[in-house]
């Protein structure tokens, strides 16, 4: 005898098929719609690889700032921006901003001692909650000294440019490209060349907006401190690594406008930048 196919049951073996398709769409197994990763809070809109196993992180939107008197952490509104000779001023008792730190001080930010024995252990300050960049503990962090190098040097990318100096609105620094950054975007002299001027690139605040949007970042050179002695402001640029090298120096990325270099050691007492990242998750 036939099974007689009611209409009901015909409407009951659609829904199901419905339901079955639905549940492997939402599965992430469509190559058509890959995840992407969430862009956080304070962080610019671009993609940089730092290791051969493909991981990946987002610049912060500025270098880190911190207030003493409300112990407060946030990063530069622009990403020009630095403080300059008003790191001088570095106290726990100061009302200002400072945005050169002793090595790994994320702990004792004002600590401006001159001897490197007061900075043996690296504290990042990404710890900290930065009041612009997402408020949580632990979000973001200071790169190794090799995944800075990979950045500059060994990411390989599809339009092949990874770096250039130049200045932008006005201030000296070098320029980081994103993984997918195009030439179309902007064209950008002198590329991955590390003894080329600061003058090769010329940039407007308004020419860099187009930059940024598609993930530019810039590095500026804010210059340094040794105690309370500022110096170089506009001219070198000092970015901290999380690596350790000696019993009294630590590894840094530095350039002025005839040389950039990642592999650079620094006693650890000397205050540099900090521009901090955060992983990519999907």
């Amino acid at each position: 005898m036939k099974k007689v196919i009611k209409p009901l049951d015909v409407i009951v073996l659609i829904i199901l098929i419905a339901l079955t398709g639905c549940k492997k769409s939402d599965s992430g197994t469509n190559p058509e719609n890959p995840s992407t990763p969430t862009i956080p809070t304070g962080a610019i809109n671009g993609l940089f690889t730092i290791n051969e196993n493909g991981g990946q992180v987002y610049f912060s939107q500025g270098n880190l700032q911190y207030q003493a008197s409300t112990d407060t952490w946030r990063f530069a509104e622009h990403q020009w921006d630095y403080i300059g000779m008003d790191n001088e001023n570095i106290s726990p008792a100061y009302n200002g901003w400072i945005d050169l730190f002793g090595w790994g001080t994320g702990n004792n930010p004002t600590n401006s001692s001159t001897n490197d024995e007061d900075y043996d252990t690296f504290n990042d300050w990404g710890y900290n909650a930065i009041s612009n960049g997402g408020n949580t503990l632990n979000q973001w962090r200071t790169l190794m000294r090799d995944e800075w190098r990979y950045v500059f040097y060994t990411r390989s990318t599809p339009s092949g440019i990874r770096y250039a100096k130049a200045q932008v609105n006005g201030v000296n620094g070098v320029i980081l490209l994103p993984d997918d950054w195009s030439s179309s975007h902007y064209g950008l002299n002198s590329t991955n060349t590390y003894y080329e001027s600061y003058s090769s690139n010329t940039i407007s605040a308004s020419q860099w907006n187009t930059l940024e949007q598609h993930g530019a970042v810039f590095l500026p050179a804010a210059g340094g401190r040794y105690g309370t002695d500022v110096y170089s402001v506009g001219s070198l640029g000092f970015y901290w690594s999380a690596t350790y090298s000696n019993s009294d120096c630590a590894c840094f990325v530095g350039f002025h406008d005839s040389t950039l270099h990642t592999d650079n050691r620094d006693h650890r007492k000397d205050g540099n930048c900090v521009r901090l990242v955060c992983p990519a998750e999907n």
